[in-house]
């Protein structure tokens, strides 16, 4: 597998339409198994590639911001076949050009994607969304993980137990495409689910009904914290 950026060629249609008509959990799936048949090693250079310092997207980000419309990284835009698919990249364009302040800030049109959803845009190959695309879905991904993370650290704030920290931390990196793991420790899941395992020993098993990524955008830190609260940790606060 290679990760490669969109050419001239006439575009394929993409792996995920506008109306998620195709099974995203499918298409994330199968990108799973293309990139566990690779090694650790490959898989740690094309996450530099594409998503280091220097890779591709943020190559792609310095381009717009020096030379804005002008950029040679929105030349693929000239191969979309359709007037539809070229309004759909323009609001990345009009995205990465408000990042860059050469525009008024204006909303990420992959903000509300779920992550499977993203995954699938960002490490496409087929040549069905555009760099600009690409990079629009990477920034609402590493949104979404900086959210996800802020709110998980908000949960510590007033208690000792650390049962939803790793829980999440946990639930995050099961998330995560091989390519993305490769930058972690190899033993990172063991020792995360050791510092659990030792958190539930001491205040129970963490009993949540959903994924934190779905409760923590239903309730607020705070209430995810009393509905979830340690029995010592309830009889501390109430003295």
């Amino acid at each position: 597998m290679t990760l490669q950026i969109a050419t001239s060629e006439p575009l394929k249609q993409p792996c995920i339409d506008a109306d998620f008509n195709v099974d995203a959990s499918s298409a994330f799936q199968q990108l799973v198994d293309e990139q566990s048949q690779l090694s650790r090693d490959q898989l740690s250079e094309l996450h530099k590639q594409w998503l280091g310092p220097h890779g591709v997207f943020a190559t792609f980000s310095a381009e717009v911001e020096r030379l804005g419309r002008q950029a040679p990284a929105l030349d693929d835009l000239s191969s979309l076949g359709s007037a539809e698919r070229m309004n759909e990249a323009e609001r990345a364009v009009a995205f990465a050009l408000a990042q860059s302040n050469r525009r008024r800030a204006t909303n990420n049109p992959f903000g509300s994607r779920s992550r499977q959803d993203l995954c699938c845009v960002v490490f496409d190959e087929t040549g069905a969304y555009t760099l600009a695309e690409r990079y629009a879905a990477y920034e609402a991904m590493r949104q979404s993980d900086s959210d996800f993370f802020i709110k998980l650290i908000a949960t510590t704030r007033g208690v000792t137990e650390r049962r939803i920290v790793f829980h999440g931390l946990l639930e995050h990196y099961d998330r995560l495409l091989p390519i993305e793991k490769s930058i972690y420790p190899e033993a990172y899941r063991e020792v995360q689910q050791t510092h659990l395992d030792r958190e539930e020993g001491l205040y129970g098993p963490l009993m949540l009904g959903d994924s934190l990524q779905n409760l923590l955008t239903q309730m607020t830190p705070l209430e995810l914290l009393k509905q979830i609260k340690a029995p010592t940790d309830a009889m501390a606060c109430s003295e």
